[in-house]
């Protein structure tokens, strides 16, 4: 039964879509390594889930760690092409940083996997998104756009300080995820609930008048 199962599962690998494949190997994989992370998780749970054989996985992406960094620059790439949707040339600038601020803020708390994601990889002190070159080019347009953005605000007035855009964006990132990685900790710290619904609304308000306030933002 085995071998029959195996020919099978070859029969489907050879008359599959390579660019459909991948998309459902990646979205099952995406959350085995949020969940397990990088070391907890298994190919084998992945090729069930996914209802491929392993040597689809080597083939398209080579190795377990090939698959990882796959799964790292595609969430990547979801947000990042979320970001450029926010079109920072258009529009007034107090506006279009409002917008970012409350989409980072409202991407972070919806997106689990991301959070996960990332956060194992902390603990892994970055070591396969070194090896992604994808995510290092992707996000460099992010930076540069902001910028752009800073330097229009200020020359009409809108921002009356221009802070570097890396800090800039890593403050934003910081008010976003910090309470919500770290919601069990600082929960017990504080005495309140970092996950109630309402709590996290205020804190959402609290991260859009920070960086109002950072900027100078006139009529906040």
């Amino acid at each position: 039964m085995a071998k029959i199962d195996d020919e099978t599962k070859s029969s489907n690998f050879r008359s599959r879509d390579p660019v459909r494949t991948q998309a459902e190997i990646l979205l099952v994989a995406i959350g085995e390594f949020a969940e397990h992370g990088f070391h907890g998780a298994r190919i084998g749970r992945i090729t069930q889930a996914a209802n491929c054989n392993s040597r689809m996985i080597y083939h398209y992406f080579g190795s377990k760690e090939g698959l990882y960094v796959a799964v790292l620059d595609r969430v990547f790439e979801d947000i990042r092409k979320q970001e450029a949707d926010l079109k920072f040339d258009e529009g007034d600038p107090a506006e279009k940083m409002n917008e970012l601020v409350t989409f980072t803020y409202d991407y972070f708390m919806t997106n689990g996997q991301f959070r996960k994601l990332t956060r194992n990889e902390n603990l892994l002190n970055g070591k396969y998104i070194k090896q992604s070159e994808a995510i290092r080019d992707m996000s460099q347009p992010l930076i540069v756009a902001l910028g752009k953005l800073l330097d229009r605000g200020f020359e009409c007035g809108a921002f009356t300080r221009k802070p570097d855009p890396v800090q800039l964006y890593l403050s934003i990132v910081a008010l976003s995820a910090h309470h919500l990685n770290n919601a069990a900790t600082l929960g017990l710290v504080v005495g309140q609930d970092l996950n109630n619904p309402e709590w996290q609304a205020e804190r959402r308000v609290h991260a859009v008048d920070t960086i109002s306030s950072l900027l100078g933002m006139k009529d906040r």
